[in-house]
């Protein structure tokens, strides 16, 4: 029996009917996806939003710790000096805020070598901290002639300064070229492009160097001891480790007062004296390290704090990583873990937001 055409128009309604169900439910669907999606991007900007503003909070605490270690050398009567037995050297415990905690650092980058003191404040190679820093690639197994290159690198002329020297005519021929930046470094993480540097060479060097204005000295009251080491040529890590001590508690007073060391007793006074020029105890550049962990996404912000004096203190430069998940996070807190080639920095999230030159 052959169905009537009210049937056959009942079944054509009935199908369409739940083709629309069909088509409504898979637009509902991709709707509320889509607004939990654009939900959670809110929450994580919201999330991020906030870290960097709990950061930026620990980074003006820090700045006001670094202000009143100057007040309380001003008042103590024995000038400025800076040394890592004092209260801004110590490791923040965790400060609990709405959604998370916050914990910062601070350390005194003029306990580090600066790549920029290897050419004069005349612009040519300075011999006493090129001889430092050739102590200082021996040390860790890097050949000293790449010095040459990192010469290069910085001054503003085109001629090789040696053998293994290197100039924009040379790297205009690699695969990717590009041309020797001819100026002081901005970032740690240009020894990469340097000629001769490969990473396990970056990866021992780079704990122990940093970028500061040209004619920065180093601070034996902070310096790791594989800086002393490099400074002074033929001491032990042991002498290096007691030169060290023997500041407690207070630090050296005077750069004097360091060299008055038994160990230095045998030098010249032409020698002490050259050693003299070299090094401070006191200091007017600080990283501080600040991580926010809000709902369980950690944000890093490093920052280079100049300070002048108990009033004059300003941002040099700031670097930030966005919020990502807990196990995840690096611990830039522990040196300079630059795998970005953006400046003294900790992963691909980073990007400069300050840069004040001096």
């Amino acid at each position: 029996m052959r169905p009537s055409r009210h049937g056959r128009q009942r079944g054509v309604a009935l199908i369409t009917v739940m083709m629309i169900v069909a088509i409504a439910t898979a637009v509902s669907t991709l709707m509320m996806v889509r607004q939990q999606r654009a939900i959670a991007r809110t929450a994580s900007l919201m999330d991020s939003e906030q870290a960097w503003q709990y950061d930026l909070a620990a980074e003006s605490f820090a700045m006001e710790v670094l202000a009143q270690d100057a007040r309380n050398d001003a008042a103590s009567g024995r000038g400025a000096v800076d040394s890592n037995f004092e209260i801004w050297a110590r490791q923040w415990p965790p400060f609990p805020v709405d959604g998370g905690s916050v914990q910062g650092s601070i350390e005194d980058e003029q306990g580090l070598f600066n790549l920029n003191d290897l050419l004069g404040t005349d612009g040519q190679p300075n011999k006493l901290f090129v001889a430092a820093f050739e102590q200082l690639l021996m040390q860790n197994q890097i050949p000293v002639t790449l010095s040459q290159a990192v010469i290069d690198w910085l001054d503003v002329d085109n001629l090789p300064s040696g053998p293994m020297g290197a100039e924009s005519d040379w790297y205009m021929r690699m695969p990717t070229p590009y041309r020797a930046a001819n100026r002081d470094m901005a970032s740690v993480s240009e020894l990469r492009l340097v000629r001769g540097m490969t990473e396990v060479y970056y990866e021992r060097l780079e704990p122990f160097v940093t970028v500061l204005p040209r004619g920065t000295l180093i601070n034996v009251n902070t310096a790791k001891p594989q800086v002393l080491m490099a400074l002074i040529p033929g001491i032990s890590l042991v002498q290096a480790n007691a030169l060290i001590a023997a500041g407690a508690p207070n630090g050296y007073e005077r750069p004097d007062s360091f060299l008055a060391a038994p160990m230095f007793a045998s030098m010249q006074q032409a020698q002490l004296d050259t050693l003299g020029g070299m090094i401070t105890t006191n200091s007017s550049y600080f990283r501080v390290t600040c991580q926010a962990e809000i709902d369980g996404k950690v944000s890093w912000l490093r920052s280079l704090i100049r300070r002048q004096s108990s009033t004059d203190l300003s941002v040099f430069y700031r670097e930030r990583i966005l919020p990502q998940t807990k196990d995840l996070a690096s611990d830039p807190a522990s040196g300079h873990n630059d795998t970005t080639g953006l400046g003294t920095s900790f992963n691909a999230n980073i990007f400069t937001t300050d840069n004040h030159n001096p």
